[in-house]
């Protein structure tokens, strides 16, 4: 491992000479910004709505979408000189964001911007860019918030992240040096095995960092890694939880194992950090002298303090692709008190999590991550949990289980959750060995599908069915190479349509001899589908885990593959 450099070297003469080279003012900005938060809320407000008013006059003449959008409605942006005026332009959500492509994009010529992206929850990510000129402030707001937590510039950071696997290896080089001269490491978060975790540590015994910055998932199972092993020499200043909702018991363990306080942030890929938490640790300072945040109900009303609502963001920086009033999907609960630090910057109480973060109980009161936590405390030998649902009737309580673990604590979690949820709420203990990563490399705690409904992905049509097998396990054998034409898996639950006598029954498909065209109803399913009937055999999947694929294909009287009946295989329903 390459030792690090000097903190006071790089703050003092590679960043310099470095942004003195590219010219980028990152240093100036940061002095003005570090200025802006000690103002009074009033005065920040006053550059926030100057900001605004410069914004919307550049994206409602140059960009086409917000152009046709503020001429459909009749508003010109010197109507809009308060919050109030502000809720009349509509609320931007993904969907749009896909849907208008490229008017999006102003057509002033003279604004230029670079491409970027984020995953989303769905897994379907959204493409979007930024303004070259919001680089350099971004950059120094992030250098704010990092003072925040009693970080500089050249302190040696330690990132547990995620990041691509494809970058191609000159970018990879590119940013190797980069870091190397930033003193910033990065361990990945999608690879969390005991022997990565040992490296992650024998790494890190070395480095000494000033910041440990990650997941809080990622960073609390390294933490209770290196005090399960009795690792030592991991002590760093400072802690930052991004990425995720941070509970307090994973605040609770890293401030226990890496003997510092730990600082919350919020941030996205779309607007880089929106809000951090500073040394009081009593709420979050949203910069709002950089963009414009608000937190909404359902119906579109502002949440009061203590309300829980959507985060909602116009960044003010960005005038090449402009997201107006832009639906995060995140929830927090907003503050009208002022921080004790000194800072005129606004505070939200705290996130929230991700609206699907939050479980909706039968009669529509949301249930948001704290219960959750503090279910997981009131028995023992909870290691990690995990809440899942479907319906708003029921719920699936995930737990990976400790030492102290009894088996007859089930009851006492499920009297809980029906006292909270209600009593006709059915209540799913699950016990399982591990909980895995999204995709991403984050663990979600909490996976709510009530907004999502059952899909069909699949459908074969006009299959015979070749013989029937009572003797045999309820399935129905399928010739392999069909379910694959179909997108149907081995053992995948499915519901079969007799076109015959109109049975309808759901049960398990096993494949069958390749290419032999066999259809072979088994056990209790061959009382209903019988030798010779005409079958529809569909497989469906939750609408969040699709975006809108649909496999549907035709066999002849042999089950062999006519055709698909869409144009092509995997097109759009």
């Amino acid at each position: 491992m390459v030792l690090p450099l000097s903190s006071s070297l790089v703050r003092n003469v590679i960043h310099p000479v470095y942004r003195g080279l590219r010219g980028d003012k990152v240093l100036s900005v940061l002095g003005e910004l570090e200025k802006n938060q000690w103002l009074p809320q009033s005065e920040i407000e006053d550059i926030q709505w100057q900001r605004m008013s410069e914004f919307l006059a550049a994206v409602s003449s140059r960009v086409p979408y917000y152009r046709d959008l503020f001429a459909e409605l009749g508003l010109r942006p010197g109507d809009i000189q308060n919050p109030s005026d502000f809720m009349n332009i509509p609320l931007l959500d993904k969907y749009v964001v896909r849907q208008e492509g490229k008017r999006m994009v102003t057509d002033d010529p003279l604004v230029k911007g670079y491409p970027s992206s984020t995953g989303g929850s769905t897994g379907e990510p959204l493409y979007f860019s930024v303004d070259v000129t919001a680089g350099p402030v971004r950059r120094a707001n992030t250098a704010r918030s990092l003072r925040m937590a009693g970080i500089d510039i050249g302190d040696k950071q330690a990132f547990i992240w995620g990041f691509p696997f494809d970058i191609p290896l000159k970018q990879r080089v590119t940013a190797a040096v980069r870091n190397y001269f930033n003193n910033i490491t990065w361990l990945s978060s999608f690879s969390m095995s005991e022997k990565a975790m040992r490296d992650y540590a024998m790494k890190l015994v070395k480095y000494r960092p000033d910041l440990v910055i990650g997941y809080p998932s990622a960073v609390t199972l390294f933490a209770e890694f290196i005090r399960d092993r009795k690792i030592d020499g991991i002590r760093p200043r400072s802690v930052i939880s991004s990425g995720e909702k941070m509970y307090p018991q994973q605040r609770a363990i890293l401030e226990e194992v890496f003997g510092c306080r730990v600082f919350d942030r919020y941030g996205s890929n779309e607007f880089a950090n929106v809000a951090h938490e500073c040394d009081r640790h009593n709420g979050l300072h949203v910069f709002s002298d950089l963009m414009y945040v608000e937190v909404l109900r359902e119906n579109g009303r502002p949440a009061e303090p203590g309300e829980m609502g959507e985060i909602v963001v116009t960044d003010l920086l960005n005038l090449y692709m402009p997201f107006v009033r832009y639906k995060t999907g995140d929830m927090a609960i907003p503050s009208s008190r002022i921080c004790e630090c000194g800072r005129g910057l606004p505070l939200l109480e705290r996130i929230e999590g991700r609206t699907f973060d939050n479980v909706i109980t039968p009669d529509g009161r949301s249930i948001g991550g704290y219960f959750w936590t503090y279910l997981s405390r009131a028995v023992p030998g909870i290691r990690q949990f995990q809440v899942e649902q479907k319906q708003r009737n029921a719920v699936t309580f995930r737990i990976v289980p400790g030492p102290g673990w009894k088996d007859e604590y089930r009851d006492r979690l499920e009297k809980e959750i029906r006292d909270n949820m209600g009593q006709a709420v059915n209540v799913k203990i699950d016990k399982v060995d591990t909980i895995p990563l999204s995709p991403a490399g984050k663990f979600r705690f909490i996976i709510s599908k009530v907004e999502e409904r059952l899909v069909v992905k699949s459908k074969i049509h006009k299959a015979r069915v070749t013989s029937a097998d009572p003797e045999r396990i309820d399935c129905m054998i399928v010739d392999e190479q069909i379910l694959e034409l179909s997108n149907i898996a081995h053992c995948e639950r499915v519901l079969i349509v007799d076109n015959i006598n109109g049975a309808r029954v759901e049960t398990i498909v096993l494949k069958g001899k390749k290419g032999g065209g066999e259809f072979i109803s088994c056990g209790a399913v061959s009382k209903h589908i019988h030798d010779g009937d005409e079958i529809i055999i569909m497989a469906f999947t939750w609408s969040e885990e699709t975006q809108g694929q649909f496999t549907n294909i035709l066999v002849d009287e042999n089950n062999r593959f006519v055709r698909y009946l869409t144009e092509k295989a995997g097109d759009k329903i």
